[in-house]
């Protein structure tokens, strides 16, 4: 999961400024199971590095 985490980060951080849906996301990075996405998020934004903007849509801080 840390390597999907990283993924997750990386894409988001190349696209700073700009906010992208769940299932955005998840296509970016080539997982399927969204929920793996949503969960990985929700660490990504208890870590300070990742904003949650709306419901289910996220950007780099």
């Amino acid at each position: 999961m840390e390597g999907l985490k990283s993924k997750i980060y990386e894409f988001l951080v190349r696209n700073r400024g700009k906010v992208f849906t769940v299932e955005e996301i998840a296509k970016a990075v080539n997982e399927e199971r969204i929920s793996v996405v949503k969960a990985q998020l929700t660490r990504l934004v208890k870590e300070g590095k990742v904003i949650k903007v709306d419901i289910d849509k996220y950007k780099a801080v």
